[in-house]
């Protein structure tokens, strides 16, 4: 139907006043993009005048930190005063030469800069001088040259000139920040005018933009305001992580000579009192360790630097010599501790074993913790999975007090400790279940926990689709645990580098009594300079020393003709920063501080392997039955009479009884003092099969009643057979053995 003129004028104007809307929202969208960005310049501007200003205050402090720092060594000329100094002029320097990159465009700044810069070259001259001054008045034993050079006031007219510096810039920075935000606000206010004329002429068009326009600008406001508080939270996380590394390696210096003279002391102290003493000091030790392991772990995880180091894994071993670890414990409190794991269904897998077994502990810890009657099962259960590899769970359960319902979605925060609903006060830091539960997640896995006040707690673990692995990685420290002989290197030329005198002494402590020859370096020079002269096949290097580090000394060693050959192994007391990373690039071993003799003689077998001749792990008393002399028994074959006349089954039955007499020597005396599950499992096996070819019934059911304690992980149980079998010298086999005699 045609259409009346009225209406195609309605259309046209319509249309018109479309094209009108469009043109406006288009300008007006031009003019708020143009608004936008030059908001988001002047935010930037501002920003960067709020860094200039932050770094001049961190460079006033700095010179404060310095200032003080002089004063302290030229008065008792300590080594870590001077250490301290030495750091605050390098920092200093570092900071001017930031200022420079932020106010390279700025040339008024750049007059100041040139004059920091001048003056901090004095000020290295001044504090070297200093340093020379104080230690050659120490050497004379008279202060009275380091009194004038505090006296002089040089130093001191240099810092004022720098602070003089400093004010002018800030001043000028303070007139720049009232300038740069007076802008923004114009700009703040211009683009809302913009906004709101457009809307007026655009009429419902115009509002549509106008809304659009002011979300997207508090979008535009909202996403700068996050990267801010995101660049200072980053700031924050790298101080809050510079402030932990260094934490960890002032505390762990002294933990390496509290644990390593521990160890030395215990190796000399028979008496049983004093020997209770040296466990106290090693348990209270292991105490400290573990909390200072436990925040760093937290801020690892949560700054996204821990990283899984996943290898082939026995989780059954690893399940048992975890539980052993608390078996002691359980005793003490009269619980049971099980382990029901379905030995058949347990496959390697590749998992980050350490890791692993920190959440074991964690979770076993606080079972047995909070239980004061029954006990704590563990249970292992693995299946293939249908995404691949195998899912494993893990379930800690006890029949302890429990946890409050009000408190169950409270447990996995940091430092939360839930009250104990029997009242009594347990030591603890509440940051095992956060550090469990943050690994868990990192593994892709997933940690529940059910709770009943009164009858027990229930936490399970579940990790999906771990990998198959073809072998299990050893553990090089547990497989030489028992056995520490540093006599099974070849003669080694050893430079111990550390700058601490307890480390130095713990680590030759270690190696006294040895056939290896010792140096002693106390910084990086000492070190480069001791590594020419006497030709170290191998160099514990510490990163952290005065004068040259270990990152600097490594590199020269290493470009040195007379010392590049001698292999170098880490030793550090930094923990928060993945350490191991790098250093398994620069070096050729890797100790952590602080460290047993058993992990020493780990990296340097991985090194230089066993001399020649030297005994092996299995032949050095593990209790195994595969370490029984087997030439012994056939001896004992061999003497029998000659003109007797055997068979191949009294041949066969005489071998296993001469191999059960050497079994009950002193491997089955070795075993009952380590007690360790998966040597006592294989040891069950084989006492079972050798007391069928012997035909003793008390002897099978000793091997049975073992292999039956061994699958429930109940140790008293497995050390009462384990006596009886030191004592069982009568019956079926000994008489069947003095039948042979006759």
């Amino acid at each position: 139907m045609p259409q009346s003129q009225a209406s195609q004028f309605r259309n046209r104007a319509n249309v018109g006043l479309l094209a009108l809307a469009f043109i406006v929202i288009l300008a007006t969208s031009v003019v708020s993009v143009r608004s936008i960005n030059a908001l988001r310049e002047s935010i930037g501007w501002v920003t960067h005048t709020m860094e200039v200003k932050d770094e001049l205050a961190a460079l006033q402090f700095a010179l404060g930190d310095m200032e003080i720092a002089g004063l302290r060594f030229m008065i008792d000329g300590k080594a870590d005063h001077r250490n301290e100094l030495v750091g605050n002029v390098e920092d200093i320097g570092k900071r001017i030469e930031r200022l420079g990159e932020l106010v390279v465009d700025n040339h008024q700044h750049r007059i100041q800069i040139d004059a920091l810069e001048a003056d901090h070259r004095i000020l290295v001259e001044r504090a070297s001088t200093s340093i020379a001054i104080k230690d050659a008045d120490m050497a004379k034993g008279d202060d009275r040259a380091a009194i004038r050079r505090v006296r002089d006031g040089k130093g001191e007219r240099i810092v004022d000139r720098m602070r003089a510096s400093i004010q002018q810039m800030l001043g000028t920075e303070d007139a720049l920040l009232k300038q740069r935000q007076a802008d923004h606000d114009v700009l703040v206010k211009q683009t809302n005018a913009t906004l709101l004329i457009a809307n007026g002429l655009a009429l419902f068009a115009g509002l549509i933009g106008f809304f659009a326009l002011r979300r997207a600008q508090r979008e535009s406001e909202n996403t700068l305001l996050l990267q801010l508080r995101a660049a200072q939270a980053h700031r924050a996380s790298e101080e809050k992580s510079a402030f932990l590394a260094n934490m960890s390696h002032e505390i762990r210096t002294p933990m390496n000579a509290i644990f390593g003279f521990a160890q030395l002391l215990a190796d000399h102290v028979n008496e049983p009192l004093q020997r209770e003493w040296v466990a106290s000091i090693r348990k209270s030790g292991q105490v400290l360790l573990t909390l200072i392991n436990d925040v760093l772990d937290l801020s690892k995880i949560e700054a996204g630097k821990l990283q899984l180091n996943p290898q082939g894994t026995d989780i059954g071993e690893l399940v048992e010599e975890t539980l052993s670890l608390f078996v002691a414990m359980a005793d003490a409190k009269g619980i049971t501790l099980e382990a029901h794991i379905v030995r058949k269904d347990m496959v390697p897998v590749a998992v980050d074993a350490p890791r692993l077994r920190q959440i074991l502990m964690n979770l076993i810890s606080n079972a047995v913790k909070y239980t004061e009657r029954g006990g704590v099962t563990v249970g292992i259960e693995m299946q293939p999975s249908m995404l691949g590899g195998h899912d494993l769970r893990i379930l800690v359960e006890d029949t302890g007090t429990g946890i409050d319902p009000d408190e169950l979605s409270n447990i996995f925060e940091p430092f939360h400790q839930a009250a104990s609903l029997d009242g009594r006060s347990r030591q603890g830091t509440g940051l095992g279940l956060s550090v469990t539960r943050l690994l868990v997640q990192l593994m892709q896995g997933r940690i529940d926990v059910a709770s009943t006040p009164g009858k027990g707690s229930r936490f399970q673990v579940d990790l999906p689709s771990l990998p198959p692995a073809d072998a299990v990685a050893p553990n090089l420290a547990d497989a030489f645990a028992d056995a520490v002989d540093f006599d099974r290197l070849p003669p080694l030329r050893i430079l111990i580098a550390d700058d601490v005198d307890w480390n130095v002494e713990v680590a030759r402590g270690y190696l006294r009594g040895s056939h290896h020859e010792i140096a002693i370096a106390r910084d990086g020079e000492e070190a480069l300079a001791a590594a020419r002269a006497f030709r170290p096949d191998v160099v514990l290097m510490d990163l952290r020393m005065p004068r040259m580090n270990g990152y600097r000394a490594t590199e020269a060693i290493r470009a040195d003709a007379l010392a590049g050959d001698a292999r170098i192994v880490a030793v550090t007391a930094s923990s928060l920063m993945d350490d191991q990373g790098p250093t398994q690039v620069r070096f050729d071993g890797y100790v952590r501080k602080p460290y047993a003799p058993a992990e020493l003689l780990a990296v340097l077998i991985a090194l230089f392997g066993e001399r020649s001749g030297a005994p092996s792990h299995a032949a050095a008393g593990s209790g195994s039955p595969a370490a029984v002399d087997t030439e012994a028994a056939s001896n004992r074959a061999a003497d029998a009479p000659a003109d007797v006349a055997s068979t191949p089954a009294d041949e066969r039955r005489n071998e296993a009884i001469a191999e059960w007499n050497a079994v009950r020597a002193a491997p089955l005396e070795a075993m009952r003092t380590r007690m360790r599950m998966r040597e006592i499992g294989e040891f069950s096996r084989r006492l079972d099969a050798l007391a069928e070819t012997i035909g003793d019934p008390r002897l099978q059911e000793e091997a049975r009643l073992l292999r039956v304690a061994v699958q429930r992980f109940d140790v008293n149980r497995m050390k009462a057979v384990l006596d009886r079998l030191a004592t069982h010298s009568d019956g079926p086999a000994q008489a069947a053995e003095d039948d042979d005699a006759q």
